[in-house]
């Protein structure tokens, strides 16, 4: 099988600029970053051909920064730089309308983008959760305030009755918050040991949900199943030297 097109290295400050098609969509990501996976699983569930440059986030170099606000996800086309995963994500979507991954009823589509911004609530406590991961009472603290979105998320399922957010077929509301709920979440019961920081039994509707997402064109192909290998890259992040190449030496 041929290699991903994401699996590539991260260019650094002094990398020269690569030359791209204009015609053609383009990303600037990071293998690693939950909001460009936003981008990506967009792509990759449309099916829509695409070029990814990585770009190593502590050594950005100078012609990414003087293009873009210096953040990924960022989709280049036509000569455009169109930063933010949830806009570019939106843009793809319009861009490609074959197979919407929105809603075309806007008061339905409104509805999926509020369900985004609610459970992006989950996003602080989540960080908080690793930055005070030697802190066991402060830790747990954040965990009940993120605990209460899993519980939304999982009444939500329950309510609507469909296996993903956006019915039948997962679109564009279980995409732009999968990253973290569903992917990163097994991370803060391996770096917190003993708290049962995971989505509980009962919860078996947003249970069903993970375990469909993960069978998606889009995640299946670009998730990282094994959980260590985010507790790695977070380790070393956490430090000031992450290392953005691991999964071109160490494989996924």
């Amino acid at each position: 099988m041929p290699s991903p097109v994401w699996n590539t290295p991260h260019l650094a400050e002094g990398a020269p600029e690569p030359k791209v098609d204009p015609n053609e969509i383009t990303v600037y990501n990071m293998r690693y970053c939950p909001f460009a996976q936003r981008t990506m699983l967009t792509l990759l569930e449309k099916k829509v051909p695409f070029k990814v440059v990585n770009i190593n986030l502590t050594k950005k170099p100078s012609w990414f920064l003087e293009n873009t606000w210096g953040t990924v996800s960022v989709i280049r086309h036509k000569g455009a730089f169109i930063m933010e995963s949830l806009v570019n994500s939106d843009y793809i979507d319009e861009l490609f309308p074959a197979s919407h991954l929105h809603s075309k009823d806007p008061l339905e589509k409104a509805q999926g983008r509020l369900l985004v911004e609610l459970y992006s609530k989950a996003i602080p406590p989540y960080y908080g959760i690793m930055k005070n991961k030697d802190n066991k009472p402060e830790a747990e603290k954040l965990w009940a305030v993120l605990s209460k979105t899993l519980v939304a998320m999982d009444t939500e399922l329950g309510r609507r009755g469909t296996r993903f957010f956006s019915g039948s077929s997962v679109g564009m509301t279980d995409l732009m918050v999968w990253p973290w709920v569903g992917e990163r979440l097994p991370v803060l019961d391996i770096i917190v040991p003993g708290c049962g920081f995971k989505v509980p039994d009962e919860l078996s509707h947003l249970k069903s949900w993970i375990a469909a997402m993960w069978e998606t064109d889009s995640v299946s192909q670009y998730g990282l199943r094994k959980a260590m290998l985010h507790v790695d890259f977070y380790a070393k992040y956490f430090t000031g030297h992450p290392e953005y190449d691991a999964l071109l030496t160490k494989g996924a």
